[in-house]
């Protein structure tokens, strides 16, 4: 509290400010409740009277208001197990002496199709979305225009990924002639290979991803180094000295 004419007008203030406060919110929750108890009388009866299809036929999967929400919350939980899926594909590549450059160029293939499955899923919850609207107004929808947008990059990425799946052919990735001199590199696949990538590269950094960048003994993202194995040095040790 303080003291003095000075003070006392500053207390009777913010009195008179902290009850204006309660007040305002206790209005706000009664128009959350009255709009709460509206929404629940809105789907109930909706979902009595049946409404799909401008037709007044009731009851079955799907009917009315409540059963279009209900396909447009599956379709979305759809779309994030398809993410899900394809992120745990992203993280699984291994790659040991066994491994053949056909399996590199299968694998990059199949994240091309698991892109694929996750753009159906997006399309999905855009058409339930939308289902009801007036058609003149469907391409001014929030959800419609950002699946749109999600589908197109999402068909970059998987063109990028799909031109992937014929760079390697049944020979091993580690795989050299017994002289030990190496084999001389696939240019065509390479070519391929760099396209591909960074066209995959590009369109992250356009969306907002943090473009690599080369530092001194490393590669930098967001200032942070990502180190290289002892191995890998030595292999550039090795090439330099050959070189």
């Amino acid at each position: 509290m303080k003291k003095g004419i000075k003070g006392e007008m500053i207390n009777r203030v913010n009195r008179v400010n902290r009850v204006n406060r309660v007040n305002r919110v206790n209005r706000v929750n009664r128009v959350n409740r009255v709009m709460i108890m509206m929404m629940m009388v809105v789907v109930m009866g909706c979902n009595s009277g049946g409404v799909a299809g401008g037709e007044g036929t009731g009851g079955g999967e799907g009917r009315g208001l409540s059963g279009a929400m209900m396909e447009v919350g599956r379709s979305a939980e759809n779309v994030f197990y398809a993410f899900i899926e394809l992120m745990s594909d992203t993280l699984g590549l291994r790659v040991n002496k066994d491994t053949k450059k056909s399996d590199v160029a299968s694998y990059f293939n199949s994240l091309g199709g698991k892109l694929g499955e996750a753009s159906d899923e997006l399309e999905k919850v855009a058409i339930k979305a939308t289902s009801g609207v007036d058609k003149s107004d469907t391409s001014k929808n929030p959800i419609r225009v950002a699946v749109d947008v999600a589908k197109e990059v999402l068909s970059l990425l998987k063109e990028h990924l799909k031109s992937l799946k014929d760079i390697g052919d049944d020979i091993k990735v580690g795989e050299a002639t017994s002289n030990q001199n190496g084999v001389a590199s696939a240019e065509l696949e390479l070519k391929k290979a760099y396209k591909a990538l960074k066209g995959i590269v590009d369109t992250s950094v356009e969306k907002g991803v943090a473009r690599p960048k080369a530092g001194d003994i490393a590669v930098k993202v967001d200032n942070a180094d990502i180190k290289m194995e002892p191995r890998c040095w030595q292999r550039v040790l090795m090439q330099e000295r050959q070189e």
